[in-house]
Formats: C-alpha cells, sequence, structure tokens
C-alpha cells in the first residue's frame, strides 16, 4: 500500500434514538490532501460525524428532532441526550416504528382540575359589614361586601412549576335570618355607594356567610397560554356573630 494512501472510515450516526437501515440519502465524501491527511464525512438523512485520520477531534453533526412534553414543544438533538435528561419526550404515533419493540411511546399529560384548585390555599378574601359594629338595628339596611379578587398561585405537576390563577365570579349572601340567600356577580361597594344590602325584619343572633365560585385557568412553566380548568373552586366565609336589635324611642327633656 503506498505511504501517501488514505484510510476510508465510514461513521454512521444513528439518529432519534433508533437505526432504520441505509437510506438513498446517506452519502460518504472523501478528501484527500497532499500531506496525506484524509478527511471522512458522513451526512444524509441519518446524520453522522465529520471526522479525520490527521488527529483532530471529530465534531458531531446532530440533526434536529422535535420532542412534546405535555404542552411543551421543544427541538432537541441526539447531541443533547434526549431521553436521558428528566424531560421524557413524548412521541407521537407517527413518530416511532410501532413495530419496534425496543420503542415504547410514552406519553405525559399536563391536566389541573377542580379538586386541585379546590386543594391550593385559594385566598378568598375578607367578609365586611357595615356598620362595622357587633350589632344593627331592624328594619335598617345592613352592607356586606368582599375584596375577594383574582390572583395566582403557582404549584408542581410532574415536576414542573404551573401557575393557576383563580377569579372570583359568583357571590352567595346568606344572611342568618332565614330569608333566601342573595346571589350575584357583585361582590358589594362600601356606604353610601353600597349595592348589597339587607334589612332585618325582626331582632335576634345571626351570623352571615358568604360563599365564593372560582373560576380557574392553568399555565404550565415555559408556556404562556392559559387553560381553562373544569368546573369552580368554592370558598366560604362566616362571620361573628351580630345582634339585632329593635331601636325603641324614648322622649327626653329639654
Amino acid at each position: 500500500m503506498a505511504a501517501n494512501s488514505a484510510l476510508a472510515i465510514a461513521l454512521i450516526i444513528v439518529s432519534s434514538g433508533v437505526f432504520s437501515g441505509h437510506g438513498e440519502g446517506d452519502a460518504v465524501k472523501v478528501r484527500a490532501e497532499s500531506n496525506g491527511r484524509t478527511e471522512i464525512q458522513s451526512s444524509g438523512q441519518h446524520g453522522g460525524y465529520a471526522a479525520s485520520t490527521g488527529g483532530e477531534p471529530a465534531e458531531p453533526y446532530c440533526p434536529p428532532t422535535l420532542y412534546t412534553f405535555g404542552v411543551i414543544k421543544k427541538v432537541l438533538t441526539d447531541c443533547d441526550a434526549a431521553g436521558g435528561t428528566e424531560l421524557t419526550p413524548i412521541f407521537d404515533n407517527n413518530e416511532v416504528d410501532e413495530g419496534d419493540p425496543e420503542v415504547v411511546p410514552q406519553r405525559r399529560v399536563f391536566t389541573v382540575s377542580r379538586e386541585d384548585v379546590q386543594s391550593l390555599l385559594v385566598s378568598p378574601g375578607s367578609l365586611e359589614i357595615q356598620p362595622d359594629q357587633p350589632w344593627v338595628l331592624v328594619n335598617t339596611d345592613t352592607i356586606v361586601l368582599t375584596d375577594s379578587a383574582e390572583h395566582v398561585l403557582v404549584t408542581q405537576v410532574l415536576g414542573y412549576d404551573v401557575d393557576v390563577r383563580v377569579t372570583p365570579v359568583l357571590f352567595t349572601w346568606d344572611f342568618g335570618d332565614g330569608s333566601p340567600p342573595l346571589t350575584g356577580t357583585d361582590p358589594g361597594a362600601p356606604w353610601p355607594n353600597h349595592t348589597v344590602s339587607h334589612a332585618y325584619g325582626e331582632a335576634g343572633v345571626v351570623s352571615i356567610s358568604l360563599r365564593t365560585e372560582w373560576d380557574a385557568a392553568f399555565r404550565v412553566e415555559g408556556t404562556s397560554a392559559w387553560i381553562p380548568v373544569t368546573g369552580r373552586a368554592v370558598t366560604t366565609l362566616t362571620s361573628e356573630p351580630v345582634e339585632v336589635v329593635t331601636a325603641t324611642p324614648r322622649l327626653t327633656a329639654g
């Protein structure tokens, strides 16, 4: 063999973790130089390396592969060691060879249920009664309101941070005297521009309660879209006992 002859080494790198055989798109280019160094490059549908017999390290070529993690989609390459990271790829049916017993499609779905939201520490806000005192008058407006507001909670699903946005949408007031509860979308307002009130018809001791229903949506770490949650979470607030009294007019001298 001549001294300046070159040894050609073909390197075939398998892409996407499964080798499906040589294809027409594969090719090997051999380029000889006068100094006796030979460079071999493999290219085509299976990807490859730019290799060298001159002692220089080979530079990998890593074909891009689309992986999906729940609602997260990311393009990775073989060099990213996809499948060996903490993010387990999800393969669609058309991305794997279902006839290969060694390839097992994995599917992980992000979901947040009404029960999940209910288990979170949703801040119900406050229940305020006006006048701000332990008693109210018969046949006089007792004003109620709440400062319940939209807020975002943070939890984890399948190891990912998930934002859960809750919004109060329905308020049910029970005034504790046996009258029908008052339900609406109005959280109330303070005197003199109050919008939710009740006049008691007789004396007694009552507790006022507020039931709030919350719509929810969630957003997975790394995404921008809010996904609605089916069903509503519920919070309940109850006041301290309030005495309903009758005012008796009295004549005074002077």
